[in-house]
C-alpha cells in the first residue's frame, strides 16, 4: 500500500513537472513572436564623467517581478533588450559607489527607452532612489504615433467594450463609427488612416497578426477592455520592421499575470425598462408606439482574474510566473 502511494506521489510530481515545462515552452514561444517588446540601455559614470565598467544592472518588472540583468562594458554602456512593455525599477551597483535606484520608469511598446545614472561615491549601502517623470520625451523614434494607456481604456465609454475602437482617439485616423458605436463582435472598425483605405490596416494581438486574410481586415477576434494595457496606433513613418500594412497599425498589448490575485465580475446591460420613449413614438397615434419605447435588451458580462501561477514543490517563489484569465 505504501509503494502504490509512493509511485502515485512521484507521478502526480512528474505530471506537474512536464505541465511546467510544456508551458514554459509555450510562454517562452508566445514571447519569441512578439515585436512589441522594446529595450531599456543606457550609459553609467563617475561624478567625474568617466565610465564605470562591471556595474551591475537589475531591470524589474514592477507588476510581475519579472526581473533580467546585465553588466556594463568598457564605455560604461549596457543594454537589455527584448523587455515587455510596463513600468520597471532600474538598480545599479558598482564597488564604492552608492547604490543607484530608478522607479515607476515607463517602456512603451517597440519604443526603445534609456537610464543613464551618475553615481555618487559612498557605501553600496546606501541607495540614491530617482522616480521617472509621468510623461517622457521620445527622441528615439520619430514614428507618427498615440499610446492610449490603461487608465484611459478603464474610463472610456466604450458601448460594446471593443478597444478596436480607441483608434478613433487618434488624429488623422477617421471613421464613420463612434466610440460609443455598438460593436462587440469581430470588426474592422471601418478606419481610414491617413486617407488609406480600411482594408489596408493592420491589426495585431501583443505582435500577432490578427486579421483575416482574403477578406476586409476585418479583426479575428476581440479582447475584453479589461484585459487590454495599452492600445497603440501607428499612423505614418513606423519602422519596416511591422511590414503587412499600406495603412495604419492598430496593436493592442494585454495585461500579463501578477504576483497578488486580483479579480472583477462586471455586467452590462441595455433595456427598455430604463429608457424614456423617443419624441417621434410619443406623436404617434399607434397606441403600440406612444405608450412604451422601442423594445431593446442587451446584456454583457463576464469576469477577469489574474495572479501567480503555484505548482506546489516546484517553483516556490510565486513572484516568478503570472497568468491572467478573463
Amino acid at each position: 500500500m505504501q509503494k502504490r502511494e509512493a509511485k502515485s506521489q512521484v507521478s502526480s510530481k512528474w505530471l506537474a513537472l512536464c505541465m511546467s515545462v510544456m508551458l514554459c515552452l509555450i510562454l517562452r514561444a508566445t514571447s519569441l513572436a512578439q515585436s512589441d517588446n522594446a529595450q531599456i540601455s543606457g550609459f553609467i559614470k563617475d561624478p567625474t564623467g568617466a565610465a564605470v565598467p562591471g556595474a551591475s544592472v537589475v531591470i524589474k518588472n514592477e507588476v510581475s517581478n519579472y526581473e533580467r540583468t546585465a553588466k556594463t562594458n568598457d564605455t560604461g554602456y549596457y543594454i537589455i533588450t527584448a523587455l515587455p512593455p510596463g513600468f520597471y525599477t532600474v538598480t545599479i551597483e558598482a564597488g564604492g559607489f552608492k547604490k543607484f535606484q530608478q522607479t515607476k520608469k515607463k517602456l512603451d511598446p517597440s519604443i526603445a527607452t534609456t537610464v543613464d545614472a551618475e553615481l555618487t561615491l559612498g557605501e553600496v549601502t546606501e541607495t540614491i532612489e530617482v522616480v521617472a517623470s509621468v510623461s517622457s520625451v521620445q527622441s528615439e523614434t520619430a514614428t507618427v504615433g498615440k499610446l492610449v494607456e490603461a487608465e484611459q481604456i478603464k474610463y472610456m465609454q466604450l458601448n460594446g467594450r471593443n478597444p478596436l475602437f480607441l483608434a478613433s482617439l487618434k488624429p488623422g485616423v477617421r471613421s464613420n463609427n463612434s466610440l460609443a458605436r455598438f460593436g462587440f463582435a469581430m470588426d474592422s472598425g471601418g478606419f481610414n488612416i491617413n486617407g488609406g483605405r480600411s482594408q489596408d490596416n493592420l491589426i495585431t494581438f501583443d505582435g500577432a497578426v490578427a486579421v483575416r486574410t482574403r477578406s476586409n481586415g476585418t479583426s479575428i477576434g476581440t479582447v475584453d477592455a479589461d484585459a487590454i494595457q495599452e492600445v497603440q496606433i501607428l499612423t505614418a513613418n513606423y519602422n519596416a520592421e511591422y511590414g503587412r500594412s499600406a495603412g495604419g497599425q492598430i496593436r493592442m498589448i494585454t495585461k500579463s499575470g501578477t504576483r497578488n490575485f486580483h479579480g472583477t465580475a462586471y455586467e452590462f446591460l441595455r433595456n427598455a425598462a430604463l429608457d424614456a420613449n423617443s419624441w417621434t413614438r410619443n406623436q404617434s397615434p399607434d397606441p403600440a408606439l406612444n405608450s412604451r419605447p422601442e423594445a431593446r435588451r442587451f446584456n454583457q458580462f463576464g469576469y477577469n482574474v489574474s495572479g501567480p501561477v503555484v505548482l506546489p514543490g516546484y517553483n516556490k517563489d510565486k513572484n516568478k510566473l503570472g497568468a491572467r484569465v478573463g
